[in-house]
């Protein structure tokens, strides 16, 4: 029998996973159904019944889901993206254990990031620990595409690795923990709420940093 190939790599997602709601909910919730209302001169409850309705009929399966500029235009707002999400850039809030887990892992195996998040959402998310990231892959706007099998493969390939080698970790079980192991890559589900139990299902980062170094040997 031929050994499994060593573990090299860990890949994250970000939102949910290495971040909180509170930056995305700000912008999209808050930020957003303001300037509408301002823009087109309706109450804010008239804006957010409107703009999360259009949420809605897109649903998060859809790229434009993810991606500021597109509802910027479709709503004609005058505004440019990358100004109007900076602003609420406080409010990026990573999990308590985020940074620990991070330092501790980045010792026995490369790290990156493979997010559906915009590059533009991604750059203020992980701004504060970008450092510990040999890369970070947006697949909005990377490869066009959701994350799904092929973009976790255009990823390793951007990377010059082998999906066999990479263990991703995400809050979202289709996006992050089926479509990865579709793409060859063994897959923790991180659920934070605790409802799920099972031998790849985690219920924090450092849950998942203790699963995985005793499961997958590392190369260092």
């Amino acid at each position: 029998m031929r050994a499994r190939r060593k573990i090299t790599t860990i890949s994250f997602d970000v939102d949910g996973t290495l971040v909180t709601p509170a930056f995305a909910d700000m912008v999209w919730l808050e930020a957003l159904p303001q300037m509408v209302s301002e823009s087109w001169g309706i109450p804010l409850e008239d804006a957010k019944k409107k703009l999360f309705s259009d949420y809605e009929s897109i649903g998060p399966q859809q790229p434009e889901w993810y991606d500021i500029c597109y509802w910027v235009k479709r709503y004609k707002l005058d505004i440019n993206p990358k100004a109007f999400v900076l602003q609420y850039k406080a409010a990026v809030t990573p999990y308590p254990e985020v940074l620990d887990v991070l330092e501790s892992l980045r010792k026995r195996y490369e790290l990156i990031v493979i997010s559906n998040s915009s590059r533009l959402f991604l750059e203020v998310s992980t701004e504060g620990f970008k450092h510990y990231f040999r890369h970070i892959f947006s697949t909005l706007s990377d490869f066009e595409r959701m994350k799904d099998r092929d973009s976790y493969l255009l990823a390793c390939k951007e990377a010059g690795i082998s999906p066999s080698e990479v263990v991703h970790v995400g809050d979202n079980f289709e996006l992050d923990y089926v479509r990865a192991k579709r793409a060859g890559m063994r897959s923790f589900f991180l659920d934070r709420c605790g409802r799920q139990r099972g031998r790849f299902f985690v219920r924090d980062l450092r849950e998942f940093a203790t699963r995985v170094t005793s499961i997958y040997p590392s190369y260092r």
